[in-house]
């Protein structure tokens, strides 16, 4: 396993990919950031948490737009999705509060 570091929101996080797919990894991020900070027009429209999780669903509505449109019927379970959301969201929130703290 890579390690990569990547920032996001003016924050850096490292993360671990499979060798080989650290450049992917760069873009991917890159791509959520520059979708955060349109969506908040760049600054803070209220907390890290809710920032990230806004532009998942607004990324995860496209993914089915996209999906939709070439006929390709999400096989999710919403519930369980919204469920992860609320997780990873919770997460990022206690990181945040760490980092705000050190």
């Amino acid at each position: 396993m890579a390690q990569v570091d990547i920032e996001v929101n003016g924050r850096f996080y490292r993360m671990l990919c499979e060798d080989g797919q650290e450049s992917r990894l760069r873009e991917l991020a890159a791509y959520v950031d520059d979708r955060l900070r349109r969506l908040t027009g760049g600054g803070r429209s209220g907390s890290e948490a809710q920032m990230m999780l806004m532009t998942c669903l607004v990324l995860a509505d496209e993914l089915q737009d996209v999906m939709a449109g070439k006929g390709i019927a999400p096989s999710v379970d919403e519930g369980a999705v919204v469920g992860e959301l609320d997780r990873v969201a919770k997460r990022i929130e206690e990181v945040a509060a760490r980092l705000e703290r050190a």
